[in-house]
């Protein structure tokens, strides 16, 4: 049998169709897994994005909870002060107190000659409510006891005295 020409010519074009679309083929089999490759990369960082977004609501509860956690120390901390400066309140009048009832013994002991006073005055050293530096003060007519206010008047005057001599 003779093939003609044209035939010839639709053969070798039929070849080449066939070898163009093998490279097609072939490209989109390259393409099928280049989408392929991209897809799991996609899924990789969707995975990794949940992961960093449950990580990051964990932060954010904890965050919360030391804040108010810092909040509740913060309160007890400005209840804790406003107790201090109470209680250094009722220190300084205990003080004034415990100075002015030495001031009397002293007083009774030393102008009156007193010995009732001297006899209470010994029962409080003997009984621990008197250390020794109170009992001595409260018996020593030359150590002279001064209240908080006579203290601070004092200073004040030397004060006054001291802006003065300049």
């Amino acid at each position: 049998m003779v093939i003609s020409s044209e035939d010839v010519q639709k053969i070798k074009n039929f070849t080449k169709d066939v070898k163009d679309t093998n490279k097609t083929v072939r490209s989109v089999n390259d393409l099928n897994l280049a989408i392929k490759d991209f897809e799991y990369s996609a899924y990789e960082v969707e995975k990794e994005n949940c992961s960093l977004k449950s990580q990051l609501e964990q932060q954010t509860e904890t965050i919360n909870r030391l804040t108010d956690t810092i909040s509740d120390k913060d309160e007890t901390i400005n209840n804790l002060q406003a107790d201090k400066e109470e209680l250094k309140g009722q220190l300084h009048k205990f003080k004034e107190f415990w100075r002015s009832l030495l001031k009397r013994f002293q007083e009774m002991i030393g102008f009156n000659n007193d010995e009732k006073y001297k006899y209470v005055s010994d029962d409080l050293y003997r009984n621990g409510i008197f250390d020794d530096n109170d009992n001595e003060i409260a018996n020593d007519v030359t150590r002279k006891v001064k209240t908080v206010d006579e203290i601070n008047n004092s200073k004040n005057n030397r004060k006054r005295n001291n802006n003065t001599r300049f």
